[in-house]
């Protein structure tokens, strides 16, 4: 008898620890948007270098950029490179520049380049390129590329220049990023 007592009690008292039991809330994990590019390169001569797909902003070896690529082809990118540690709070403008060691925070660099094979095709940014303009909505970020201008590589180091024919021209930004932090 002692011991059906013994099993009631200890029952009871788990019963009891159980309702007071507190079961720790899950914390629902943030959904991250997923950015998208929408680049059009327009020669003087009309023919045009598009680029669309996914985009966002990046770090990689101590370098922060916006980075896109076109959603067919990884070797296909556009990238901005900031001075800035952190995506700004409110909207912002950026010089663009063609110095790549140059550390003004209010200074960028851009390029859109495509390897394909042993060819690659590039166009950088100069000190006559432009402004690009982050607007800050939120956690949404949209650019808008009207404007800028971009200047083809002649010298492709060990690659082939692709920057031939037509695309041996500068090429005239057109189109969105949509991004978010």
């Amino acid at each position: 008898m002692k011991f059906l007592v013994f099993i009631a009690l200890s029952a009871s008292m788990l019963m009891s620890c159980k309702k007071d039991e507190k079961k720790p809330t899950a914390t629902p994990t943030p959904v991250t948007e997923e950015g998208h590019a929408d680049i059009t390169l327009t020669m003087p001569t009309g023919e045009v270098y598009q680029l669309n797909g996914p985009c966002g902003w990046a770090t990689a070896a101590g370098t922060n950029y916006i980075g896109a690529n076109h959603s067919s082809n990884n070797l296909k990118t556009f990238s901005a490179f900031f001075n800035i540690s952190e995506l700004p709070a409110q909207t912002t403008s950026y010089t663009l520049v063609e110095d790549g060691s140059d550390t003004d925070p209010t200074h960028i660099t851009m390029n859109i380049t495509e390897i394909n094979g042993d060819t690659l095709t590039t166009w950088n940014s100069k000190t006559t390129s432009g402004t690009l303009t982050m607007v800050v909505n939120g956690n949404e970020i949209t650019v808008n590329l009207a404007g800028i201008t971009l200047y083809p590589q002649t010298n492709s180091g060990f690659f082939v220049n692709g920057n031939v024919g037509a695309f041996a021209n500068n090429g005239a930004l057109t189109g969105t990023l949509t991004f978010y932090k």
